[in-house]
């Protein structure tokens, strides 16, 4: 009997892949790294699908700095401003009293098609997180508040 209790307890002391044990990980952004993105601002992949493709990503705007009209093609996206205020305009042409600022906390939903928009740092700088919703749709909640 005693021959079982040891080996019992060593396996115990072993790691098991997805158990209830595991903890959440704060990441350490300054350790992430950026590449260029639309000549204006830097980017990292926090997550991707199967294919390899970005799911999620942060996108660093410096203050001073824009991004010009682009986003015509891809999937449906949710921006969240996490930190700065961003300056945001929809549209293929820059207008800018149509440019409207977002702080921290700020959600935007961003059209599969013909989602065209510019975004700006000019009050310092801006952190968006980025998802990218390809294969999914918005919840019903959600959905409503986009419907004219």
């Amino acid at each position: 009997m005693k021959s079982h209790i040891v080996p019992l307890a060593l396996c115990a002391l072993l790691p098991v892949s997805g158990s209830a044990a595991a903890e959440s990980t704060l990441l350490d952004l300054g350790r992430l790294q950026y590449q260029a993105a639309y000549e204006a601002a830097r980017m990292t992949v926090l997550a991707v699908d199967a294919e390899g493709r970005p799911l999620t990503v942060l996108l660093r705007i410096d203050h001073g700095k824009f991004l010009p009209p682009h986003g015509a093609e891809g999937g449906l996206r949710v921006l969240t401003v996490v930190s700065g205020t961003l300056s945001w305009g929809d549209g293929k042409e820059v207008d800018a009293a149509k440019e409207r600022s977002f702080g921290p906390g700020s959600v935007i939903v961003v059209p599969a098609r013909g989602g065209e928009h510019w975004a700006a740092a000019r009050h310092g700088d801006v952190l968006l997180q980025v998802v990218m919703v390809r294969d999914g749709r918005l919840s019903p909640a959600v959905g409503a508040q986009l419907e004219p």
